[in-house]
C-alpha cells in the first residue's frame, strides 16, 4: 500500500523544491548555497534539483498553470525575505492540498497499484 502522502513526499515535494529552486537561481539570480539556506536542503540536494536528477518528475507540476503561478510567486516572497523557513512550509503544505484537489498526481499515483484503479480518496 502506497498512501497518497507517500507519493506527495516522493514525487511532489521534491518536484516543487526543484522549481522553486530554479525560479530563484534564474529569476532571482540567487546561489545555490542561498537557496539550500532558504529551503532548508544542502547545496548538493540544490544542486541535484538543478540538474534534475532530483525532482525530476515535475512534468506534471509545470504543466499546471495555477502551480506555475504559486512557484513564481513563492519563490518571489523567498527572495525578498517576505517568507522566511518556518513560513515557506505552510506554502508548501498549500500547494499539496492544490496539487489533491486538482487530482494532479491521480493517475501517478493509480499507475503504483491496480487496487487504486477505482480510489477516489483525493476527491473528497
Amino acid at each position: 500500500m502506497k498512501p497518497y502522502c507517500e507519493v506527495v513526499s516522493q514525487e511532489v515535494l521534491p518536484a516543487l523544491r526543484a522549481l522553486i529552486a530554479k525560479e530563484l537561481m534564474e529569476k532571482h539570480k540567487m546561489t545555490q548555497g542561498k537557496v539550500a539556506e532558504k529551503l532548508g536542503v544542502s547545496q548538493a540536494a540544490i544542486s541535484q534539483y538543478y540538474r534534475a536528477i532530483r525532482g525530476s518528475k515535475s512534468n506534471f507540476l509545470q504543466s499546471d498553470k495555477d502551480i506555475e503561478q504559486y512557484v513564481k510567486r513563492v519563490a518571489g516572497r523567498i527572495a525578498s525575505g517576505e517568507l522566511n523557513y518556518v513560513s515557506a512550509m505552510g506554502e508548501f503544505c498549500d500547494v499539496c492540498k492544490l496539487v489533491r484537489k486538482k487530482k494532479l498526481i491521480c493517475e501517478m499515483h493509480k499507475k503504483g497499484s491496480e487496487k487504486l484503479k477505482d480510489c477516489n480518496i483525493c476527491f473528497a
